[in-house]
């Protein structure tokens, strides 16, 4: 016979189990920062080509880390890396799919468009 409390607390566990999965997102799937969220300014740490977007990782004044999403010809820039900052932002459609194949579904993310380095005075 088999205990009725135990029964419950293995369905939580795989209940939790299950929702921790889904919310596991993949690599393509990163969270973006929304529009006025995203830094001005920042050392760029890496630049990493994806099967949607370049995705640029930077650090701002404060410490904090971004992984951002970024037009394809900024990865490309890698005099970049390493060196601080300004960025230039625009709104873009990029495929909402599971991988580079065109499946008809798009969003709007926040994108790197342009850098141009820090002059240090």
């Amino acid at each position: 016979m088999i205990n009725r409390h135990s029964s419950i607390t293995t369905a939580w566990v795989a209940i939790l189990v299950i929702a921790s999965c889904l919310n596991t997102a993949p690599s393509e799937a990163r969270q973006m920062p929304k529009l006025g969220a995203s830094p001005k300014q920042g050392k760029v740490l890496q630049l990493t080509n994806g099967d949607l977007m370049c995705y640029v990782q930077l650090v701002d004044a404060r410490g904090r880390k971004y992984d951002i999403g970024a037009d394809f010809d900024i990865c490309q820039q890698t005099k970049f890396i390493n060196r601080k900052v300004t960025l230039t932002y625009k709104r873009g459609k990029v495929n909402d799919c599971q991988s580079a194949a065109p499946c008809g579904k798009t969003r709007t993310e926040n994108l790197i468009v342009k850098m141009k380095l820090v002059n240090k005075k």
